[in-house]
């Protein structure tokens, strides 16, 4: 399933049957009845099937000789389908909910909060403008994100991050694998019950790092330009890497 919106709220949920439903609300709202009534013609969608690949898209586009819309305008997606199912989604101006997905996620967003709960597989997310927040997220996850904060709780496999101007907070369980984060002028924090049960390369630039006292880190270099501390892993252990400019790394206990 592959959808693009525009002032749009996706809402994507599973249900046990093989088969994709679709409900779309186009929505506008305005004090005056006349004024909502015109500009609703104005938030276009359509919908297409190509094989087993299912694309639908919404945009505003004022009909010819009409002015640009003055109510607020809004596409509400619900979509149901099987666990299984690979979903692209892009949204600019809005909101997207994903829930109980098990295979292949992508998701590019500008100016567009991303919520997440129950993910499991490859996760891909790109977001401008747009904070994130997920719970449950297990697999191989790859986020791009720029002026926008992370929050994930519930986090296992593998991670890389990018952040630019955002604040990423990570609550880690056991099924931690490895997480590699490359930020700037972001603040990094990393929260679980056992520090110790990682191995850290931890490199902030222009940035501190602040880790818990039974956290026997070695600091390689500690300036006020460049602070370096490491742990070494043993072989089961995950491994943490994160480098920063312009930012803080911080490691605690919940």
């Amino acid at each position: 399933v592959n959808m693009e919106g525009e002032n749009a709220r996706i809402v994507v949920e599973t249900w046990e049957r093989e088969e994709v439903k679709i409900v779309i609300e186009l929505v506008a709202k305005h004090p005056q009845m006349d004024i909502a009534s015109r500009d609703i013609d104005a938030m276009k969608f359509s919908i297409d099937q190509h094989g087993n690949k299912i694309y639908f898209r919404n945009y505003i586009s004022p009909e010819e000789g009409q002015p640009q819309p003055e109510a607020s305008l809004e596409a509400v997606y619900t979509v149901m389908l099987p666990d299984s199912c690979p979903v692209y989604a892009k949204n600019h101006f809005g909101n997207v909910t994903m829930s109980n997905l098990k295979h292949l996620v992508k998701i590019q967003s500008e100016f567009s909060k991303i919520f997440l709960d129950s993910i499991v597989g490859d996760l891909f997310i790109q977001s401008h403008f747009g904070d994130i927040f997920g719970r449950g997220i297990y697999g191989n996850v790859d986020i791009d994100a720029r002026r926008s904060d992370i929050t994930l709780r519930q986090i296992g496999g593998n991670f890389d991050i990018s952040s630019h101007y955002g604040i990423i907070k990570l609550f880690a369980d056991r099924s931690l694998l490895n997480l590699n984060i490359e930020a700037e002028k972001s603040d990094v924090y990393f929260f679980d019950p056992q520090p110790s049960a990682y191995g850290y390369t931890l490199t902030a630039h222009y940035g501190n790092i602040t880790v818990p006292n039974d956290l026997k880190m070695n600091f390689l270099e500690n300036t006020s330009n460049l602070q370096k501390a490491v742990l070494m892993p043993s072989n089961d252990m995950a491994t943490i890497s994160v480098r920063i400019t312009f930012g803080d790394i911080i490691i605690r206990n919940p």
